[in-house]
């Protein structure tokens, strides 16, 4: 249960004075009985045995012995043990409110990480500031310094549970000390943005996410915000660089970009934080490179990213028809990506060659826009593949069906099969990030909202969308 690290806080009266008091108590009823004793013996004395006062005296003298003695120790017994009951009772509410705490926190799938990406921890409870004399407390659940309430070295009342507002307070990592904001009772949701340089995936991040909160949100009654002035900027900054025409600078090698969001949902009490990871394509190249990133321990799912023409096969076959490097090929092959990134997430997380990664992942082939490729593998394709497919009942298959179809075809199906076999749930969806290919006329991604619906609703249900996330 609670730690036995000092806290910046007043004991509580059933963990401390309590116990002095009922010692107090027994120790002067014991006190009181032997000076009357006193008392008496001292009457023996000045009148004598002989005279009738000393007799009378000597009479009480006894019956306080025997009696007096009797009826103190019967009524010292007694105190104690209603004080036991009382006392046990207090630590069976207290366990009982811990555990319930846990249980609440267990089912509602409360935890939070670390923003910080030279830390990244992730934790259950991290470190509360008093709002009165801002002293910082690590350890507020209940315990000895307080059941429901811990009464702070300076008076002020902080609730010990997320069930009475704990979550409410300001908060801190408990390994780093960095701040964090928003409410911490909240459901951690966090999705990495998986894929080599130049495939999109900043592009992609920064639409996908304005569409969440600026269309997606607004029709489903969700409230939704960025937890995070500083992120909220930069992802405003980055929608008017996208809607002048131009693209987004690389990513930096040594960031972990992450945006936070709070989404609250209407009839919920469990609010959502949501993290969408951006990671430097260049963190994919080595294995111990995405071990150092913690991210990956409490992904919620993946969204795995590809670049068509990182396809050698469909590159070759287009290099006649469009100007490939105006669409920023990404030199990254993209299995080995993914080979990469298994192995060192069978490492994280201690699997043996044959388990499989208990995460769903969605594929998402970027670049879409690129002129033909939405006749191979767009709505439209789907839609003619699931036409001549009677069998394949849901737009979902079909567009599973054409996806695979065309990574297969163009050398990629050690992709397709390493994929399938090694995580939970894979999803295939096509998207464009850009939208277009035209410097300076405003970009506005396409199909960009698909895939990270679909990855929190396999975890969050409340979360899904008919006909959006399927």
């Amino acid at each position: 249960m609670a730690g036995e690290q000092e806290q910046p806080a007043r004991l509580s009266y059933f963990f401390g004075k309590g116990y002095a008091d009922l010692w107090n108590t027994i120790k002067g009823a014991w006190a009181e009985n032997m000076n009357s004793v006193r008392m008496q013996s001292a009457y023996i004395t000045q009148y004598g045995l002989s005279s009738p006062q000393g007799l009378l005296h000597l009479v009480a003298l006894i019956c306080i012995v025997v009696f007096g003695t009797v009826i103190t120790a019967v009524t010292s017994v007694i105190h104690i043990g209603v004080l036991v009951v009382c006392f046990c009772l207090v630590y069976i509410g207290f366990a009982l409110l811990w555990l319930v705490d846990r249980v609440y926190i267990f089912f509602n799938k409360i935890n939070t990480a670390c923003p910080n990406p030279n830390c990244q921890a992730n934790f259950l409870i991290p470190v509360y500031e008093c709002p009165n004399c801002h002293v910082k407390h690590t350890r507020l659940v209940p315990s000895k310094y307080g059941i429901l309430k811990r009464t702070c070295q300076c008076g002020a009342k902080l609730s010990t549970t997320f069930l009475n507002g704990r979550g409410k307070l300001q908060a801190y990592c408990p390994v780093c000390d960095s701040s964090l904001s928003g409410d911490t009772a909240s459901r951690q949701l966090a999705v990495p943005i998986i894929g080599g340089i130049s495939v999109g995936k900043t592009c992609y991040i920064n639409m996908a996410v304005e569409q969440l909160l600026y269309s997606v949100a607004p029709t489903r009654n969700w409230e939704m915000r960025f937890i995070d002035d500083k992120e909220r900027n930069e992802h405003g900054d980055a929608m008017k660089i996208l809607s002048s025409g131009h693209r987004l600078p690389k990513t930096d090698l040594q960031a972990l970009t992450a945006y936070q969001m709070e989404l609250n949902v209407p009839g919920d009490k469990i609010s959502r934080r949501l993290y969408v990871y951006d990671i430097a394509g260049e963190m994919f190249e080595q294995s111990s490179d995405i071990i150092e990133n913690e991210a990956f321990k409490y992904a919620t799912g993946l969204i795995f990213m590809i670049d068509p023409l990182s396809l050698t096969g469909y590159a070759m076959e287009e290099a006649n028809r469009i100007k490939i490097d105006q669409y920023g090929a990404s030199p990254n092959d993209f299995e080995d990506i993914l080979n990469t990134l298994i192995i060192s997430l069978g490492k994280l997380f201690g699997l043996k060659e044959k388990d499989m990664l208990k995460r769903n992942m969605a594929v998402v082939i970027n670049k879409v826009d690129i002129p033909g490729l939405g006749e191979k593998i767009g709505d439209s394709a789907v839609q003619t593949y699931k036409a001549a497919h009677p069998e394949v009942k849901t737009f979902a298959d079909a567009r599973d069906a054409v996806c695979r179809r065309f990574i297969d075809q163009y050398g990629g199906g050690s992709f397709t099969r390493m994929a399938e076999s090694k995580f939970k749930k894979v999803r295939y969806f096509t998207c464009s990030a850009l939208g277009h290919n035209q410097e300076g006329v405003p970009y506005q991604g396409e199909h960009v909202i698909e895939p990270l619906l679909w990855v929190l609703s396999q975890e969050d249900p409340k979360l899904k969308i008919k006909g959006i996330a399927a």
